[in-house]
This record gives structure tokens, sequence and C-alpha cells, in this order.
């Protein structure tokens, strides 16, 4: 299937455009569940009828199950309380610009209480996946960063000592990572945090809305192009203009991105965060060496094997 560009025009050309009646879509709630002895989830998730779209929900909810039951027999717990997990969803929109699906997950494993946690997809209408960076430049996020923390503010400002300045400076600071889980709305950006993010577990569930009009002046030209973790305007080595000539390519070098710098700011042991840049360097050296003198489809496929390999260890760092 050939892609078209998602230019700037039409987007707004898009949003100013009535929604078909009742959505674009037909959504169809799906359900898988299992239970045994160490373990019980449910989990739902939206059938539409656009196979791009439901092929990739799918998948990535039968993963969660399959990731759970695998994680719940390992760990073996108590029978007297086996793991659970539940899996619901709230469609946020559906009509000719935007299909966006919220997923609420609550595991319960034994603790104080469930963890939960908030999963987000923004689809165009032929089912290709948009995420933030792919939609603003860095400097809309900068944008979006001063504009969440000033709402968070305005909510959770207060001595009851549910959130603090800094906090909410943190969970809503310019990092793309911290409104991974967004709804685009015809009016609205909507950022949900998961506990603790901005706010203590008490505090419940925390949002931004953010008015597109105060972003308007700072979309990308074209949503499908690759965004990579560095300004692509600026890419200057070979290992750099592959990177920025793939989208999927350029989503790995986000999340490997991402992942690390994630690790660094939740390790409080100064030797180990040394450790963990220590280990980055290293890693970025081999990255450039693995793949030269490849160019085009072979370049994208060899960096392509690189940064799955590194995703998976950044998994392993205790």
């Amino acid at each position: 299937m050939r892609y078209l560009p998602v230019t700037l025009m039409t987007i707004f050309a898009l949003a100013a455009a009535p929604a078909l009646a009742g959505g674009k879509l037909s959504v169809k709630n799906l359900k898988l569940s299992g239970k045994q002895k160490s373990y019980e989830y449910a989990v739902a998730y939206p059938q539409t009828g656009n196979k791009a779209i439901d092929t990739q929900i799918a998948k990535w909810a039968k993963g969660m199950a399959s990731d759970f039951r695998k994680e719940a027999i390992a760990d073996a717990p108590d029978t007297d309380h086996p793991y659970s997990m539940d899996l619901s969803y709230d469609v946020l929109r559906n009509d000719d610009v935007m299909f966006v699906v919220v997923f609420q997950e609550e595991i319960d494993e034994g603790g104080a209480h469930p963890n939960h946690d908030v999963i987000a997809f923004n689809f165009l209408p032929d089912g290709w996946r948009v995420y933030l960076p792919e939609i603003f430049t860095s400097k809309g996020l900068a944008k979006i960063s001063a504009l969440a923390v000033a709402d968070l503010d305005k909510q959770l400002g207060g001595p009851d000592g549910m959130s603090d300045p800094d906090w909410m400076k943190r969970g809503a600071g310019t990092d793309w990572d911290n409104f991974k889980d967004f709804a685009l709305l015809p009016k609205t950006l909507d950022i949900q945090y998961p506990p603790y993010q901005v706010a203590a577990y008490a505090a419940g569930p925390q949002e931004s809305k953010i008015a597109l009009s105060a972003l308007r002046d700072f979309y990308r030209g074209d949503w499908r192009a690759p965004a990579a973790s560095f300004d692509c305007a600026s890419a200057k080595t070979a290992v750099e203009h592959a990177i920025c000539s793939d989208v999927t390519l350029a989503r790995l070098d986000r999340q490997a991105s991402e992942d690390y710098l994630n690790r660094l700011k939740y390790e409080t042991d100064a030797s180990k965060r040394d450790g963990i840049r220590n280990v980055q360097r290293a890693w970025l050296v081999r990255r450039n060496n693995a793949c030269s003198g490849q160019t085009g489809g072979a370049a994208v496929a060899c960096l392509s094997a690189v940064y799955r390999e590194r995703l998976a260890a950044l998994k392993t760092i205790p």
C-alpha cells in the first residue's frame, strides 16, 4: 500500500471537516480471558474492520496476555492470591480524521495496591499509527511540557502533599516519554499519566488537556516522515542518514534512547549511573561500526537488528 504524506494543510482540512455520523469505524468488543491456579486475566480490545488497525491492536493485546501469563507462572505466586490482570479500553475518538483508543491496565500481584498503567493508540484513517514526536517538533515538546506543568500545578498545587513542583516538572518535563500516553482529540491534546509519574498514587489518575490552538505553530510538516531521537535535519554520518531514511528504524532509535535515559533517571547510585553511561558509549561505537560499508535497505536492516539487540539488553539492566 502506498501511503501519502500527512501534511499540515491536510490535517487542518480534515480537522475542519465534519465527522461521519456515529463514527467512521464500527467497533466490536473482543475479549480474552484465562484462569489457572497462579493467575487470572480478562483482556478487552476493539475490532474496527480496518485491517491495519485491528492487526496492530490484536497483536499487542494478545502479547500483553501472553507476557502476563509467563510472568505469573515464572513467579509461581501463592495460589491463595493468584496474580490478576484486567485490561479495558475507551474509544476516545472515532471519526474521519483519527481513531483513538486508550487502554487501562490493572495488575494485582499481591502488593499494597494494584499496579496501573495507561497505553494509548492514535491511528490515521488508513491505520497508520502516529506518535507524538512524529506529530510535533522538538520546540513543540518544550511547549507541551510548559503547558502540562502549568496545568498540573493548577490541579495539584497545594499543601496536601500529593505532589510538589519538582515532581510535576520531572514527570512532565521535556522528555517525549513523559507524554507517550496521549489522545489527539479534535480540539485538545489529552495527556494521561500513570500513577506516581506526577503525583502520589492516592491522588488518583492525572490528566492534562492542552488546547491544540496553542500548538498550531509546532506541527511537523509530514507525520509519516521519520523522527529519530536527534534532529534529522542535522544528520551527518552514514548511520544517522540511514536512521532518518526509515520510519521503523527511527522509532527503534527513539525507543532505545528513551529506555537508556529512563535507566539513568531511575538509577540513584552514582557508580551504576556511570556504568550505564559507559555501556551506552561503547554500544554507540559498536553500532556505528557494525554496519559500515552497507547502504540503502541493507544498512537499514542491519541497523534494525543492532537496535533490537540493544533494546533487549536495556531490559535486562537491574
